[in-house]
């Protein structure tokens, strides 16, 4: 019976720890930088759970041991240190990361796509409206004209005072101000004091001009509109083949990677673009609008960022616990038939 006990302990234990190798390895090839062989991150895995697995055999042979046990508290604190170390801190939340990305790694996709395309198309559709939308300091630049402009037509017509109708004196210095702010040099017609209505309409022409020369930084360039409506047309192309692949639970990490590179394109046009697009919510704007911004789809591809940043943090909802849970059941199942197969006779 002792051999059987001993073979059985030894298969379940193979078969427990090839799960835990398996989901720590994944985690671990998603975090290390691309062009890791994955077979030397396997090895490193093994190792670690191996190690680990020693750890839980030494803490078991110095507290259930009832005979003699050299250096009992050396192997206890040893033992300790192993678990802490190659387990703890590495094989269980590597383990919890794979189980949680495996699960929910289709919805996040499904959500940043969808976000995206609607924060690219705001840009589109601002770039696109009859109505020239413009940042802050557009607004301003475009308002103070807007205030000389008024100036201008009311001299010439005779409303403002010295209340006399025509191209008079009043009218240069309100387009030297235009100049001003405008950078431009629009000169007044040296036809002083005439009424010929022309001279009133190529203010305005001119004017009109140099504004939209001095705005072109101030909106949404042609070329951000552009790219906005291709990156919307490739992300909604790229959502009909995703969702097919996450009903059918065929969704490949070659296609998750290819969702990443255009999300990340979606979220740099947002960024480019920030002063128009109007976000949901605050944790939307910090995450289109930082440097270097990583697309929630990416972020989920890193162990440090979804367990030691996100759930620690209380990010996750508390249906995290039950990938935790999941993750420590597996290993410590493990562990135990690991110290029942390498079990001395005499205990």
């Amino acid at each position: 019976m002792g051999k059987f006990r001993v073979i059985g302990a030894g298969i379940a234990f193979l078969i427990l720890a090839g799960i835990s190798c398996w989901a720590t390895e994944k985690s671990l090839h998603m975090l290390l930088p691309v062009g890791w062989p994955e077979i030397l991150v396997w090895g490193i895995t093994i190792a670690f759970f191996v190690v680990a697995s020693i750890g839980t055999k030494l803490i078991a042979d110095s507290l259930m041991s009832s005979g003699f046990v050299e250096n009992r508290k050396g192997k206890l604190w040893g033992g300790i240190f192993l678990v802490v170390f190659f387990w703890l801190i590495m094989s269980m939340p590597t383990n919890t990361h794979t189980f949680f990305y495996n699960d929910k790694i289709g919805s996040v996709i499904s959500k940043d796509i969808e976000t995206t395309n609607k924060y690219l198309q705001q840009v589109l559709d601002l770039g696109t409206s009859s109505t020239m939308a413009l940042d802050e300091e557009g607004k301003q630049i475009k308002d103070a004209v807007e205030e000389q402009r008024t100036h201008i037509v009311r001299q010439f017509n005779g409303d403002e005072a010295p209340f006399k109708r025509g191209n008079g004196k009043q009218i240069a210095a309100h387009l030297e101000k235009i100049n001003k702010i405008l950078n431009s040099s629009i000169q007044q017609d040296p036809r002083y004091n005439s009424t010929d209505p022309s001279i009133l309409n190529a203010y305005q022409v001119e004017i009109n001009k140099a504004l939209s020369h001095a705005l072109r930084t101030h909106t949404i360039s042609e070329q951000s509109v552009k790219a906005a409506k291709r990156q919307r047309n490739r992300l909604f192309a790229l959502n009909d083949s995703i969702q097919d692949h996450i009903a059918s639970a065929s969704l490949t990490e070659e296609e998750i990677r290819q969702c990443e590179k255009e999300l990340k394109d979606g979220y740099n046009i947002i960024a480019s673009n920030r002063t128009f697009v109007q976000f949901d919510n605050a944790g939307d704007e910090e995450l289109y609008t930082k440097e270097n911004a990583e697309t929630r789809t990416k972020r989920m591809a890193s162990v440090i960022d979804v367990f030691f940043v996100d759930f620690l943090k209380g990010r996750y909802p508390g249906s995290f616990w039950y990938y935790v849970v999941l993750s420590i059941l597996v290993d410590i199942a493990a562990f135990i038939f690991f110290d029942i197969a390498f079990m001395k006779k005499n205990e």
